[in-house]
């Protein structure tokens, strides 16, 4: 991650390198992009560049952190929906903001598609998730975290799918609604195993 005097420059000079890193990084992979060339060509000079990061490393690091941010700030905070109707309407409206965003930034579309969702289940994937369970949509008997796990596995596979099929859209969306009214259903009947 940046060293501390990268967070001490202007906003707007931070903003500029990382969009130079993210162009080279995008076009020419982690392994395939050249510092020197990043820093040459956001006009620093290689010692001011190490008094930022450690090395190439450390500057994919903060420019695929920046990329999921990005991406988190176009959803924004989840807003608990009163009922079904508007919990999949919210649902669309998300996913045409994030499709919107990945159209307009390409490359923030490939960092995101090489380093994926990062740590843990993001805020507005578990209040969706809640949010649906609190409107009763989600069969719970299963156990609570495993429904959670296995929502946020279909939702981030649909992420990963997403961003390999740049003109997915809605036909997508409509889909993962599709995949995920089928793993929340109440079961009835008789198993098919017998039990």
């Amino acid at each position: 991650m940046p060293l501390p005097r990268f967070a001490r420059l202007p906003h707007e000079a931070q903003t500029a390198f990382l969009a130079v890193a993210r162009f080279h990084f995008a076009r020419d992979g982690r392994d395939g992009a050249s510092l020197n060339r990043i820093i040459a060509d956001a006009g620093l000079s290689k010692t001011s560049a190490y008094n930022y990061f450690d090395g190439k490393d450390d500057l994919f690091a903060a420019v695929a952190a920046d990329s999921l941010s990005r991406a988190a700030g176009c959803l924004g905070d989840w807003a608990a929906a009163a009922d079904e109707a508007t919990l999949w309407s919210a649902f669309h409206a998300a996913n045409d903001r994030l499709g919107r965003f990945l159209r307009d930034n390409p490359d923030d579309r490939v960092l995101l598609a090489m380093v994926g969702a990062g740590d843990g289940p993001p805020a507005w994937l578990q209040a969706f998730f809640a949010n649906a369970v609190d409107l009763g949509l989600v069969d719970v008997l299963p156990g609570r975290d495993l429904m959670e796990q296995t929502t946020l596995a279909v939702l981030r596979a649909f992420d990963d799918w997403t961003l390999t099929q740049p003109l997915a859209g809605a036909e997508g969306a409509s889909g993962v609604e599709e995949l995920l009214r089928r793993l929340w259903a109440r079961r009835t009947g008789e198993s098919p195993c017998g039990a």
